[in-house]
């Protein structure tokens, strides 16, 4: 486990150290995180070590090590390469990561071939997005070519743990042109500002366009769309809307960029903690197109109370591990080479996983009489 000290990774050491059948060894960038978590799991079942995976001996050590699986949670991902991930697509070493940058998610295929040649699967992207929006899209359409709308919304609790990887991948894309598939600019991040009801105690909350993976894998995935949107947002109206106010004035020419204004936003973040809950939400949402005059609205709605929201993109790489390794109860993963973190796993695996955790999940479908989506919401940025 590279990074299984962070807000994410320490999750993924919980559930993967609870199995008996493997030996965990976290790998954190300072003796101190390590010697602190000594006391979280059973030492002679999980062990820790300090290395710097951008010292090439020192990863080269761990891979000597013979592991069956290196899992990478040390984002930001935007500013790595595939050095990792490429050593281990050459020693046939399974690898597991939890990108959410579009280009590095989607680039991973650069190490198909060298990774079947070895016999390894190398994964990208095991995470929220595109690892949870593509299991709900898939639970609610089976046949991907009678899609035509998706969208995906994420609001997460404000008192939920930030990782500063993530308020940087947020961040860096606020006022800038999103990815699409085609280079055209649709999107720009932190703009088209709307607003979405989740279920009791969620409620409604502003939402706002940012960049993911499924603007590049989903065009290719769902032959037939038309439109997608993939927007997040803050809990707290006066957070969202001011980043809304920077990433214009980053539009504008103003500012350069906000990724480098992270720590201090997110300080702001957490002191505002306190005026907000522990819940939070995502959907997706698609509308499909049946012969020539109708379809249907389809709607799947995860929440999660309790502040067990991050347990949610924390959990496809664990699952993506056990099923690698065939762990009992777990259905095993034949494929091999390099891709996105689409299509390794079911819904319902998913929410099997989260048995334990206050998430739930629930789906609405809505006949539609024609053909265009009746509950789009109009964009007012």
């Amino acid at each position: 486990m590279i990074g299984g000290r962070g807000t994410f990774g320490a999750r993924i050491v919980r559930s993967l150290a609870c199995h008996r059948e493997l030996d965990v060894l976290v790998v954190g960038r300072s003796p101190a995180s390590s010697v602190a978590a000594t006391s979280e799991r059973d030492p002679l079942r999980t062990r820790y070590l300090c290395a710097d995976i951008g010292n090439r001996n020192q990863v080269d050590g761990l891979l000597a090590m013979g592991p069956r699986v290196i899992v990478d949670t040390a984002g930001p991902f935007q500013e790595r390469d595939y050095t990792l991930a490429t050593a281990c697509a050459e020693r046939g070493i399974h690898f597991v990561d939890i990108a959410d940058g579009p280009g590095y998610v989607a680039g991973i295929v650069v190490l198909d071939a060298l990774a079947r040649a070895n016999g390894a699967l190398v994964v990208s992207g095991a995470s929220t997005v595109p690892a949870v929006s593509t299991a709900i899209a898939a639970d609610l359409a089976p046949d991907t070519a009678a899609v035509v709308d998706l969208e995906v919304g994420i609001s997460p609790a404000q008192r939920s743990p930030r990782g500063d990887a993530t308020v940087r991948s947020v961040l860096r894309s606020c006022g800038q042109p999103l990815a699409t598939i085609d280079g055209a600019v649709r999107d720009v991040g932190w703009s088209g500002l709307v607003s979405h009801c989740y279920p009791s105690p969620v409620g409604r909350r502003w939402l706002s366009n940012v960049d993911t993976p499924e603007r590049l894998l989903w065009p290719r995935r769902f032959i037939a769309l038309e439109s997608l949107s993939v927007r997040a947002g803050w809990e707290l109206v006066p957070l969202h809307l001011g980043l809304s106010a920077l990433a214009w004035l980053v539009r504008l020419g103003v500012l350069r960029r906000l990724d480098t204004w992270a720590g201090a936003l997110s300080r702001i973040a957490a002191a505002c903690d306190r005026w907000g809950s522990d819940a939070g939400a995502m959907h997706v949402t698609l509308r499909t197109r049946a012969g020539a005059g109708g379809g249907e609205l389809r709607t799947g709605t995860l929440v999660a109370l309790r502040g067990d929201g991050p347990q949610i993109p924390a959990t496809p790489a664990a699952l993506v591990v056990k099923k690698l390794l065939a762990l009992p109860g777990y259905a095993p993963i034949g494929s091999r080479g390099a891709q996105a973190c689409v299509d390794l796993f079911t819904l319902p695996e998913l929410m099997h996983e989260l048995r334990d955790c206050a998430v739930s999940y629930r789906t609405q479908t809505r006949v539609a009489a024609d053909v265009q989506r009746t509950s789009r919401k109009k964009a007012i940025c």
